[in-house]
Formats: C-alpha cells, sequence, structure tokens
C-alpha cells in the first residue's frame, strides 16, 4: 500500500447510525438533510461531508418502509466523528414521519474494483428539462479526468429528486476496473454534487454479471 493510499483510508471514514422508525416519505433526501443540518450545523461547510442514502428501506404504498437494516451514514472525516456524535439520540422529523437515531460504528472505506452511486447529479436545482445521458457522460468524463480517474463507466437509470430550489436530475452510475488509490480518491471525493442529498457517494459494487462498460 502507498502512503497516498494509507492517508485515503485511515483518514474517510462511512459513521453508520442505527435507526428506528416506520417510514419515510418517497422523495425524504432534502427533509433528511435539513433534520441533520439542524442537530450538525458545521455539515453545511464540510465540502466532502455526505449522507448516504438511507440503507435497509422497501416500498410502501406512500414512500418507503424502515427495516432492522436500516441506518443513516455519514461520510466524514474519521477526526470529524466525535463531532457527529450529538446525532445519537435524536429524533428527525421527515414530514409526517420520525426517525430516531441510534449508536453508531464505523465502517472502514473498502478498495474495492468497482463502485456504484445510486444518484450521480451534475449542476443545480431545476424547473427546465433533465441532463440527457450523454451531457451528463460527458461531465462525469470531465470530472473524473480532473480526480486522475480512467472514465471506464456504466450510465444506469435516471433518477430525480425534489429540493425547495427546483428537481435535481441525474443518474445511477457504476465506475469500473478502478485500483485500489484510484478506489478511495472517489469515495473520498464523489462525483458531481449534492452530497448532503445523497449524492455521488459511491460504495462497492456488489455484482457486476452482465456489466457492460463505457470507454
Amino acid at each position: 500500500m502507498s502512503s497516498a493510499e494509507h492517508v485515503a483510508a485511515e483518514t474517510f471514514v462511512d459513521l453508520q447510525f442505527a435507526l428506528q422508525g416506520q417510514a419515510v416519505p418517497p422523495d425524504y433526501a432534502d427533509a433528511l438533510w435539513s433534520a441533520v443540518r439542524e442537530i450538525l450545523p458545521w455539515l453545511e461547510t464540510d465540502v466532502l461531508a455526505g449522507i448516504h442514502p438511507l440503507s435497509g428501506l422497501s416500498p410502501s404504498a406512500g414512500g418507503w418502509y424502515l427495516s432492522r437494516r436500516s441506518h443513516l451514514t455519514l461520510r466524514i472525516e474519521r477526526e470529524r466523528a466525535a463531532a457527529a456524535q450529538p446525532l445519537v439520540g435524536a429524533r428527525l422529523q421527515l414530514g409526517e414521519h420520525v426517525l430516531e437515531v441510534g449508536t453508531p460504528h464505523v465502517r472502514e472505506l473498502a478498495r474495492a474494483p468497482a463502485l456504484q452511486a445510486k444518484f450521480v447529479v451534475f449542476g443545480s436545482a431545476s424547473h427546465d428539462v433533465a441532463m440527457a445521458e450523454e451531457a451528463f457522460r460527458e461531465a462525469c468524463v470531465e470530472e473524473l479526468a480532473v480526480l486522475g480517474v480512467p472514465p471506464r463507466l456504466l450510465c444506469g437509470k435516471p433518477q430525480r429528486t425534489s429540493t425547495p430550489d427546483g428537481m435535481l436530475t441525474g443518474f445511477s452510475l457504476v465506475l469500473l476496473d478502478l485500483k485500489a488509490d484510484a478506489s478511495l480518491r472517489l469515495q473520498r471525493h464523489g462525483l458531481g454534487g449534492e452530497r448532503k442529498r445523497g449524492c455521488g457517494i459511491f460504495i462497492p459494487h456488489k455484482s457486476m454479471v452482465a456489466v457492460r462498460t463505457l470507454e
């Protein structure tokens, strides 16, 4: 392992909080960010900090049900873990639903050769038409070049979420054939914007069956 890889692995972590509650709204990302920001205002100015999409959800008629596997996960620098402790015991109001936050544990970042993000977005919220897939790919390639990462990618389903300023639109994304240092770099920096609303945050891809690559 190079010194750069060692620093990245040791510096950034996922802080995973247990959750209790019944359900969340179908478009919960902005409400979740607003609720967390009230308790952790320092997140607003932490450029690389992110809030993962909630895990362990299953679809319901009016949104998403929580399960025992549901977690609230922050991607932050390890030294910020203590500053996130005020979340423990908090009650997050998401519309008509309330989530109770439990104790967290630290999950280390993995040097995975394939990474996936549920939602990657470039640009600001808008009421205009969504970004076309070709323009999205071009934006990905440009930002990957800045990060020094080869642009082997698979663009997935269109995604959207509402904010007070309009609609955020983008795509899910898989990145392939990553070396260890590039994998950690992408998990640290993310891709695109709106990390506090769950966008551009990468995790290891669990299955690469039938995946095609796009140069």
